[in-house]
């Protein structure tokens, strides 16, 4: 039986897609799904969205391309390698995507320190592409503080798995072990939390035939998770790549899990992170929460730390996370050629001053003019970010919302 061929159907290029009983293309147009990780996975993962017509997508990396990622990546090619991997990412998606009207922003930064929560809000599900569990466990905690659904993909040889969490019940910290939490802390110093200068890092062993693979799965629970139907919620969808066996496993919860924190109501400032003081941000949640208050830095802020070595004091003036080991040792020693060992120090001598000034939380009522001049940047807080105040009678969270553009770039005419 011959068929006439209806050319506006074969013109569509979402038509095949359209046929699925449940399928509503609308739904992917209107999308907003941000993915992280622009590496083996992440490529495999953009090209689906973007084949699948999702309208808006922000692509988050810290990363430059090397000529190792070539054999797993179908966005880059030799001439990209030395550039940022988000950048051309999202250039190659944009050219690729079949939406006609699909918008691709990007952001070059560290995932744990340099985005703001902010960003989880206007996103319908985030897509974790990362290969540490540092990065998993900060995708996990802004997801769930903000309710926003994440799936979370990683592989390794001819394996792989693919978890999904949902807004509440159990999360990815729920299940983490011992050994994924030293791994998650792996690259800092373990007393002051400060970066290791020289970090060897670990490479999975990894084929593209496995991305592609495992990615599929990911796209596919996202997909689903967009219509409302039926998807993996609070399981992880394990594959053994030598045996072709796929297993499905019930994530179990955690009653005392310390990511189950949610932010409340949510107040937006014409603030910026880089563009506004800390007496900027005093100034305007003064009308919201009067004159005592404090401010939660949710990061830490040290001054200045005695040499590990000779004891001489060295000023510092940043976050623990813009500071590296070597820095805790004074010119004078290093002339010495010390060698860069932790100390393991008591809590007591550290909350003592005696060792070491810093903080992780701003009192309205003991602040010094020093960090009121500073712009919240320099005090470590990133762009877009959600800052929590407390007093005694309330705790409310404001968020940086003049950094909108500069971080998502033209997704906010759609916002």
């Amino acid at each position: 039986m011959f068929h006439l061929k209806n050319q506006a159907e074969d013109d569509d290029p979402f038509e095949r897609q359209r046929r699925i009983e449940w399928w509503d293309q609308n739904i992917l147009r209107q999308a907003k799904i941000m993915v992280v990780g622009a590496g083996a996975l992440g490529n495999e993962t953009l090209k689906n969205l973007a084949l699948l017509g999702i309208g808006k997508i922000f692509i988050l990396d810290f990363d430059t391309i090397s000529g190792s990622n070539l054999s797993r990546t179908v966005l880059f090619r030799k001439q990209d390698i030395g550039l940022q991997k988000a950048a051309v990412a999202a250039a190659c998606t944009k050219e690729m995507a079949l939406e006609q009207n699909a918008k691709v922003s990007f952001f070059h930064g560290d995932l744990v320190w340099d985005l703001g929560l902010g960003v989880y809000r206007r996103m319908d599900i985030v897509l974790g592409c990362v290969d540490n569990d540092e990065a998993r466990l900060a995708i996990n905690r802004a997801c769930f503080s903000i309710g926003v659904p994440w799936v979370n993909a990683g592989i390794q040889g001819l394996s792989g798995n693919v978890m999904v969490f949902g807004q509440e019940g159990v999360c990815y910290e729920c299940n983490v072990t011992a050994d994924q939490i030293e791994d998650a802390h792996s690259r800092y110093d373990s007393c002051e939390n400060v970066k290791k200068r020289y970090l060897q890092q670990e490479r999975m062993p990894t084929v593209q035939i496995t991305s592609a693979l495992i990615s599929a799965l990911q796209t596919q629970e996202a997909i689903k998770l967009l219509h409302c139907q039926t998807s993996a919620v609070g399981k992880r969808i394990a594959f053994n790549g030598f045996t072709n066996n796929y297993s499905v496993i019930t994530l179990q919860p955690y009653d005392n899990c310390m990511a189950h924190g949610k932010y409340q109501d949510i107040k937006e400032l014409d603030l910026g992170a880089r563009s506004s003081t800390l007496q900027d941000l005093f100034d305007r949640v003064e009308v919201e929460m009067g004159q005592d208050f404090i401010i939660n830095l949710g990061r830490r802020f040290i001054f200045d730390i005695k040499c590990r070595h000779c004891s001489s004091l060295i000023e510092l003036m940043r976050p623990a996370h813009r500071i590296f080991d070597d820095e805790l040792i004074c010119e004078k020693c290093h002339s010495s050629n010390y060698k860069v060992e932790s100390q393991k120090l008591g809590d007591g001598a550290i909350n003592s001053g005696q060792y070491i000034r810093s903080i992780d939380r701003i009192s309205s009522k003991q602040v010094s003019s020093q960090l009121l001049s500073l712009s919240l940047w320099d005090l470590g807080i990133p762009p877009l970010h959600l800052i929590s105040v407390n007093n005694s009678q309330k705790q409310v969270t404001f968020e940086l919302t003049a950094d909108c553009r500069d971080v998502l770039g033209e997704f906010v005419d759609d916002l």
